[in-house]
């Protein structure tokens, strides 16, 4: 790709679907990803329909978008264009938005995630996160480093990414080769004093699990 990896920026939408809308949503969302399509700037873009999140589980339809752009500018400029759209107001009025995040990977190497979501089987977890007020860096990286070497020795594990935002949510995904997997881990994980520590210094925005539609 063409693009500067320095300046790539992934947008993620984290959208339950009204219930009186369920029925016409697919049809609104589909018309306005054709419209996003054209947009200069977009490189990818993925759809996963949530089959988890906790501690309650979700009773309507719940959708992750995810959207890669070749920069925050380009975002900028397809957000101008887009938002007075028949096809955004459609889409956008059928939706309750849980979290809506523009986020840059952590770190040099490159993010392409369709590298790591490669098939219908695969499971992608997204947090959108951030460290409580009060709680320190040093406390935050020491809990985090302590869960997430955990969460990295598990098998089925992919790929894992951290993210961040101008607004200071802390964005991580995570890459799981199955459901099977993924359900494996989070019973592993759920009964450790390290995802509890973890947990208990993060104010938590959304979290969902979810698969390819």
């Amino acid at each position: 790709m063409d693009s500067d990896d320095t300046k790539r920026i992934y947008e993620i939408a984290i959208q339950e679907v009204k219930s009186e809308h369920e029925a016409t949503y697919p049809e609104a969302r589909a018309a306005f990803l054709r419209l996003l399509a054209e947009q200069p700037g977009v490189e990818r873009d993925w759809t996963l329909r949530s089959f988890f999140t906790m501690p309650e589980p979700d009773r309507g339809t719940v959708l992750i978008g995810l959207t890669r752009w070749s920069s925050i500018e380009a975002f900028n400029r397809a957000a101008a264009t887009l938002q007075g759209t028949e096809a955004a107001q459609a889409v956008f009025s059928k939706v309750n938005m849980r979290a809506f995040v523009q986020a840059r990977p952590v770190g040099d190497a490159p993010l392409l995630l369709e590298e790591h979501l490669t098939d219908p089987d695969s499971v992608l977890e997204v947090a959108v996160r951030r460290p409580k007020e009060g709680v320190s860096e040093e406390d935050y990286d020491a809990a985090y480093d302590a869960f997430f070497a955990l969460v990295d020795a598990q098998p089925g594990l992919r790929h894992r990414r951290e993210l961040r935002d101008d607004a200071g949510d802390r964005i991580v995904l995570i890459v799981w080769e199955s459901r099977a997997a993924f359900t494996r881990a989070l019973g592993f994980l759920q009964g450790r004093r390290e995802m509890g520590d973890f947990f208990s210094m993060i104010d938590v925005q959304a979290y969902q699990a979810g698969q390819l539609t």
